[in-house]
């Protein structure tokens, strides 16, 4: 029909769909953009549902407004993702118009109206020699030209005029001249963009499989065609991801897309290289971290049916893939599968909806499940598959832990235990490698003056500054603000302030000092910026560097063959966090790390420096038992009644006038503790207090959490209660964010 009412998800915070009138003679369909008036400003919005002849009821006779413009002719996004979108709004009570904008690359979803068009063609000019006109034009070239003539002559195909550039050191107005003469064309032809174009795929078969590997594959190729849920759970090294390749061609080969999520953007490299290498060229990748033309692009392709296996970070997951037949959520356990902006979402417990609206099957796959999956393999919701040993029947490392309490020192700041530093030298002198894993950044933790007791905290922040000598900068980890490091105490003017604490980047500089001839890299989030991460991990997996100090980046899912040794400098770090689950983290952690070593043919060895030997996530962690830690660990939970026995809901409230904040999350408790009292203790309101982190970015930060025993109560009380919390009525200049299953406490 032409005309009408539509319902319209407009990219603004705000609760609920805006309802807007066709003009007549003007037809659309949910899943088109449109372009409406929205206070002053004119929006793109995506057409939700309809369109309707009668107005809705909810406008009480008022005049709907006209929509603008209707963008495009057919629907851009369908009505699968329209329904995931919609459950997404639900579930995590999150603004409809952020929730549908998650379908759309950036391009798309740009609320500029003249900025959502296609994407500018990439445009390669490349160099074709043509006939010589005869010896005389060629006696009249300079040495540079004769040289681009030879070497074109001797090059395969038609080279770029980069190549041309880098190879034969001419310029542009050489080239040209060659052109003017007659000798060469330069011919311009549109070209699809390539993130990873540099990427060295040289095709790959596929090797025999384990009988746990093929029992794991047609286990999930009998469910090609309709949704199951599975849990792979597979050690280090039991080659999970060939199990991945091996199910996705069995996809393709039924006419069927695949979708993989992996949980760090620095993994995808590593892992489209191999997906390519089996695969081919049929991969698509989508990450926040690509440049929009070609995110949007291969958004395109890919809705199109060119490109039916895409690989990406959180995002990826909703990417418009055809006739999707699998999902992967490789690594399903990593919390940057968590969204930490409004909507909050889990990409992981998303990808099992998605799977379930579209008829696939979807696999979870870790060496270290998280909680929440295994009790879902518990209660019926995920189906275990296991891969319990290593392939070609390859050791697990050894793993020694050594007690700190005891332990001998190598060096006075006391980092390195003389058993660690003397296995490093070993190694090194093996010309085998070595990760150093310790999950702090930065020099030293804080400066204190000795002479006051005073610390340097950042202005904008509840927190110290970190010291990062290599930048001569004192830089808050929450906000970023730097600053140089003074020449005495900013309180008593003393010449008092001292170094406490360290960081990965002090542990690289007295490596340095004790083993002077060693290479050594060093990974953290200070630097990997942009593609620097791609060339050290290049680096490291050439051989270039013997040691690698790293963060939690260095435990998630890289392959370093010649890594034999893995040592942890100080295991317990994440345990004094406020969160129920930091065992469960330090367990993964220091098993996915110390998964690193021994990978390959040669055996691996791991030692965990630690003041606390005997803490179960620990203990179980030295023996890789992950069954043992989940069975010590569940019952834990319910006892103190934490997920995944319970399910909980955490605001966040902020605001500059901390007075203000926190006479909001009283009112706010108080609503929620109203709504809760029918359920009888079995929704229950923590009191409203400050967060572990008062302040961040010059507000400060109020929470209160509520704890449930059953999900619809939960959603039931916050339902009641919007009211409240969701107009932003609570106190004057305070915002306030829900997060349904929040992940981080601080």
């Amino acid at each position: 029909m032409t005309g009408g009412y539509v319902q319209v998800a407009v990219p603004v915070p705000v609760d609920g769909l805006f309802t807007y009138r066709l003009p007549d003679g003007v037809d659309a369909a949910p899943g088109c953009r449109v372009q409406v008036p929205f206070g002053p400003r004119r929006l793109v919005g995506l057409i939700v549902a309809g369109p309707d002849p009668e107005p809705p009821p909810a406008l009480g006779g008022r005049a709907a407004r006209a929509v603008t413009q209707v963008i495009d002719a057919t629907p851009v996004v369908d009505g699968q993702a329209l329904r995931l979108a919609g459950w997404i709004s639900d579930y995590y009570m999150a603004p409809p118009g952020e929730c549908y904008g998650l379908l759309l690359p950036p391009r798309l979803a740009n609320t500029a109206p003249h900025e959502v068009g296609v994407p500018r063609a990439r445009i390669e000019e490349r160099v074709r020699l043509l006939p010589a006109p005869g010896p005389a034009a060629a006696e009249r070239l300079g040495p540079r030209m004769e040289a681009a003539l030879a070497w074109l002559d001797a090059a395969p195909g038609a080279p770029t005029v980069d190549e041309v550039r880098a190879a034969t050191g001419i310029g542009r107005d050489v080239l040209r001249r060659l052109v003017d003469r007659g000798l060469v064309a330069v011919e311009s032809r549109a070209v699809h963009r390539d993130p990873f174009e540099a990427l060295e795929a040289p095709p790959d078969t596929a090797p025999a499989l384990t009988a746990a590997q093929s029992a794991a594959v047609a286990t999930v190729r009998g469910a090609l065609g309709g949704y199951r849920g599975f849990l792979l759970h597979g050690v280090t090294g039991s080659g999970k991801t060939e199990v991945y390749l091996a199910i996705i061609e069995a996809a393709l080969a039924q006419g069927k897309g695949a979708l993989v999520l992996v949980p760090e953007i620095a993994l995808t490299p590593q892992l489209v290289a191999r997906f390519r290498s089996r695969l081919g060229e049929c991969i698509a990748v989508q990450h926040s971290g690509l440049d929009p033309e070609a995110r949007h692009e291969q958004w395109r392709r890919v809705a199109a049916g060119e490109l039916p296996v895409v690989i990406g970070a959180r995002s990826a997951l909703f990417a418009p893939v055809q006739n999707l037949g699998l999902i992967v959520v490789d690594e399903e356990h990593e919390a940057s599968f968590k969204q930490d902006t409004s909507p909050r979402y889990h990409a992981r417990d998303l990808a099992l909806v998605r799977g379930n609206l579209e008829g696939a099957p979807v696999v979870l796959g870790s060496a270290t499940p998280s909680a929440e999956s295994w009790a879902n393999v518990e209660r019926g919701k995920l189906e275990r598959i296991s891969l319990s040993a290593r392939v070609m029947d390859r050791p697990m490392p050894v793993v020694e832990v050594v007690d700190l309490r005891s332990a001998a020192y190598a060096d006075p700041e006391r980092l390195f235990s003389t058993v660690l530093l003397d296995v490093v030298r070993q190694t090194i002198a093996a010309r085998e490698q070595v990760i150093l894993f310790l999950n702090r950044r930065g020099f030293a933790s804080f400066l204190l003056c000795q002479e006051c007791g005073a610390k340097l905290d950042c202005t904008a922040c509840s927190v110290t500054y970190t010291w990062h000598r290599h930048r001569g900068r004192l830089v808050c980890h929450l906000c970023d603000e730097s600053r140089p490091r003074p020449a005495v105490c900013p309180e008593c003017r003393r010449d008092g302030l001292i170094e406490v604490g360290f960081g990965t980047e002090q542990v690289e500089a007295r490596l340095a000092e004790l083993i002077p001839d060693a290479r050594i890299a060093r990974m953290d989030r200070d630097t990997t910026r942009g593609r620097a991460l791609e060339r050290l991990l290049a680096r490291f997996r050439g051989g270039e560097v013997d040691v690698l100090i790293g963060t939690q980046m260095v435990a998630k899912g890289h392959d370093f063959p010649n890594v034999t040794l893995v040592g942890v400098l100080l295991a317990e770090l994440g345990l004094g966090f406020p969160d129920f689950r930091a065992s469960e983290r330090t367990f993964q952690l220091m098993t996915q790390i110390a998964g690193r070593a021994g990978r390959a043919d040669k055996p691996g060895r791991v030692l965990v420096q630690t003041y606390l030997p005997e803490q179960y996530a620990i203990r179980h962690a030295v023996h890789h038992d992950t069954l043992a830690f989940l069975a010590e660990e569940l019952p834990l939970r319910v006892a103190r009644r934490f997920p995944p026995a319970t399910h909980l809901a955490l605001f966040r409230l902020s605001g500059k006038d901390p007075a203000h904040v926190g006479q909001g999350a009283t009112a706010l408790a108080r609503a929620l503790t109203s709504a809760a009292l029918p359920y009888q203790g079995r929704v229950r309101v923590m009191p409203a207090q400050p967060a572990p982190i008062e302040r961040v970015k010059h507000r400060w930060r109020f929470q209160v959490l509520v704890n449930a025993d059953h999900r619809g109560a939960l959603h039931q009380v916050l339902t009641d209660t919007r009211a409240e919390w969701g107009e932003g009525r609570l106190a004057p200049g305070v915002t306030v964010g829900l997060d349904i299953d929040p992940l981080t406490f601080l």
